[in-house]
């Protein structure tokens, strides 16, 4: 069988009637050239170049294929998505990356640059995948970074993510739940009493809506997911947990979406932070929510 041949099958099984909506009407052409590609070893262009080359294991494709029809994302079929240009390796224990998220490294490196300090000292809470902490540390050759999630399954991807992407221990990991407390920078082991700047992409969604956000059957963990009822529970006890490890003119950048950036704004304010805002993403999407903690 030809990749043109199979590309065909491939998308009368990714359209057909049976398939979720967001399968059927997103872009089932690029997931089946995504999916050859994978299987092949080959790039895309290539693919479109060669539709004549033969694809050795058609079984294996089309299973795959079956397996975007009900829903899997392409990212978790073939192992990797693509974040801040890095392809980070994901598997149904973490969210797959979002282009959104690039806001939160975009702000974090931002500040950063402000605080000029030379080798500052970085959180990453939720770290998920890793994509924040690792595109920031790639970006920083001399900054020092912690990141904790509470998914032991997920801090196996996102060590996997620092060795493949990164390389060196400038980045190290804890196992911990920010509703008891947030590690110092001596609990990785850093020298420093506080951290510089505290970056999260913590759940956020309110419990009601991650059902409707899971029912196309796309596998991400809820865990990851589910933020309470007005989806503000982790962004609360992240805000209260980054004050005491923070140093005096430290930032917390949180990302909270369009669910509740500006309730959780108002939250940072209230609990005692500076400087608050609100950034949104390249879609004009309230995004990131940022707060200083004051000096003295």
């Amino acid at each position: 069988m030809t990749v043109a041949e199979a590309r065909a099958i491939a998308l009368r099984r990714l359209t057909g009637p049976e398939v979720p909506a967001p399968v059927r009407s997103g872009t089932p052409a690029l997931d089946a050239d995504l999916i050859l590609s994978h299987r092949l070893g080959m790039a895309r262009s290539s693919l479109m170049a060669h539709p004549e080359t033969e694809l050795p294991d058609g079984e294996s494709f089309f299973s795959d294929i079956d397996r975007r029809a009900a829903g899997l994302p392409v990212a978790y079929i073939v192992g990797s998505r693509e974040f801040w240009g890095l392809p980070f390796t994901v598997t149904p224990a973490v969210l797959i990356p979002k282009n959104d998220t690039e806001t939160l490294v975009e702000t974090a490196l931002a500040r950063l640059a402000e605080l000029g300090k030379d080798s500052p000292l970085i959180l990453d809470v939720c770290t998920g995948s890793g994509c924040v902490a690792v595109s920031v540390a790639r970006e920083l050759g001399n900054a020092r970074l912690g990141a904790t999630d509470i998914s032991r399954e997920a801090l196996a991807v996102a060590e996997t993510n620092r060795d493949r992407l990164l390389g060196d221990d400038r980045l190290r990991f804890l196992s911990g739940d920010l509703r008891s407390s947030l590690p110092s920078p001596a609990d990785f082991g850093f020298e420093g009493a506080n951290w510089d700047l505290i970056v999260s992409n913590p759940p956020y969604v309110p419990s009601a809506v991650v059902p409707t956000l899971l029912s196309d059957g796309r596998s991400e963990p809820a865990l990851a997911l589910d933020g309470g009822k007005d989806g503000l529970d982790l962004v609360k006890a992240l805000a209260k947990g980054a004050l005491p490890v923070l140093a005096e003119g430290g930032i917390l950048l949180v990302e909270t979406g369009e669910y509740n950036a500006r309730s959780a704004a108002g939250f940072l304010g209230a609990s005692g932070y500076g400087n608050v805002a609100v950034h949104p993403d390249l879609a004009g999407t309230d995004r990131v929510v940022e707060g200083r903690k004051p000096h003295g």
